[in-house]
């Protein structure tokens, strides 16, 4: 077992964990400016996107960015009555999250 894994050989289950626990370290979450000012047009607040990353759930699959050497997850959640989703990227050389983009999700729970 001396072989560290990637977070690309991660299951979508680890990978959720994984954000979950980056993310309760709200200092280890890094935004994006793109992420700044998509939140600030879609009036969703930096706590709201925590909480997404904190309490959300993966509804489609990782996309691996290799360009960047990350792997791109949205995490989904219902909260203060919409459906939001959040982009985080994660990689094995920074422990950190970084927070690409955020989004209302069409429809309802």
């Amino acid at each position: 077992m001396g072989r560290r894994s990637t977070v690309f050989a991660l299951g979508t289950g680890q990978v959720e964990q994984l954000i979950r626990t980056r993310a309760a370290d709200s200092a280890a979450v890094y935004f994006t400016e793109h992420a700044r000012i998509q939140m600030r047009k879609r009036h969703i607040g930096v706590d709201l996107a925590l909480e997404v990353l904190r309490r959300g759930a993966l509804r489609r699959a990782p996309e691996p960015n290799l360009a960047r050497g990350s792997l791109e997850c949205r995490m989904e959640r219902y909260i203060a009555g919409r459906n939001l989703g959040v982009v985080a990227a994660l990689s094995d050389a920074d422990p950190g999250l970084v927070v690409v983009t955020a989004m209302e999700l069409g429809g309802s729970r």
